[in-house]
């Protein structure tokens, strides 16, 4: 019975869970199951957690005391199995203090030859510094190809502030005066609204998705800034363009984002859509207001279905209300 129990626990825990099990109890001592009701028990201190760091430009880190696999696969955001298979890590996987091992960061980008420090930072909205300094790189920052590149784990709209994209000779989009955040006294929260998206009008945008604003712009009870608006609506719902322009990025797995699409617009402006479920469009494609861009999901830090959408104007982020009837 005992076999049986060991091989179908196995299974149903799979690699990845033995490994974090494996890993967390190497650094804790054997539970004491001698205790009475009337012992007290134990105080233990659970482990923290381990504070992420990049990965080192030549993909190289060295194993510090009381690391584990798992321990140096959260540390660099990257998964066990991958350093198990770029160094022919064999079970039971221990590691010893000052070995080396190779580590590919998650998010990667191979030079082709048509690829630039600048075009890169476009095509993945990251900072061009970031880029050049998690990579080791310095003026005039040559590339060659076929060289592996680490992504920043961080977006930087601006990067895409630069003016109409080519193939388009206007949207018609209303074009916002960014004006200073005022800082708002405390106000009972009003009730939630529930808006329909209207018909595409002249020179204005348009709401990306029918449903409910369950997180409205600005400032959040947890005193977070949200630099956009957060719409609930059913999983697989059509969500459409705001307005016409060109696909600047495309990403998966985006942080706390999931499924991300930017659109960009004239005047520098940009429209984000995060926690998409499907995406339909591809970065170089030209949408009309209303285009369908993709589907609402549940990716990214969400616990319901639900669309964020942002508007933005040379990084500053403007409340979408203020734009759209």
């Amino acid at each position: 019975m005992r076999q049986a129990f060991n091989r179908n626990f196995s299974k149903s825990v799979g690699l990845a869970g033995l490994l974090l099990i494996i890993g967390f109890v190497g650094g804790c001592k054997a539970p004491n199951l001698t205790m009475t009701a009337d012992t007290p028990a134990e105080l233990v201190t659970a482990p923290l957690r381990q504070p992420i760091e990049t990965v080192p430009a030549n993909n190289v880190v060295e194993v510090r005391a009381g690391d584990t696999l798992y321990g140096v696969a959260s540390r660099y955001q990257v998964t066990p199995q991958s350093i198990i298979e770029q160094n022919g890590l064999v079970p039971p996987f221990d590691l010893r203090q000052g070995q080396i091992l190779k580590v590919i960061p998650r998010r990667t980008h191979v030079v082709t030859i048509e690829d630039s420090v600048n075009s890169i930072s476009q095509r993945y909205a990251v900072s061009q510094y970031q880029l050049a300094q998690l990579n080791g790189l310095s003026a005039p920052f040559e590339l060659r190809v076929g060289q592996r590149l680490q992504l920043p784990s961080t977006l930087d709209f601006s990067v895409l502030d630069s003016g109409l994209p080519q193939g388009i000779t206007g949207t018609g989009a209303v074009q916002p005066t960014p004006t200073p955040r005022k800082v708002k006294t405390a106000t009972p929260a009003a009730p939630r609204k529930r808006f329909v998206a209207p018909a595409a009008g002249a020179g204005a945008f348009q709401w990306p998705v029918e449903g409910e604003i369950i997180a409205e712009f600005g400032p959040s009870a947890r005193g977070v800034h949200n630099d956009g608006v957060n719409i609930a609506a059913k999983t697989g719902s059509v969500v459409g363009a705001a307005a016409k322009g060109r696909v600047a990025f495309v990403g998966d797995n985006i942080k706390s984002f999931g499924k991300l699409v930017l659109v960009k617009h004239d005047g520098g402006i940009i429209t984000a859509y995060a926690h998409l479920g499907d995406i339909s469009v591809k970065e170089g494609d030209i949408v009309d207001a209303g285009a369908a861009i993709g589907t609402v999901g549940l990716t990214g830090r969400v616990d319901q279905p639900q669309l964020h959408f942002e508007i933005r104007k040379a990084r500053q982020p403007i409340d979408p209300r203020s734009l759209i009837s």
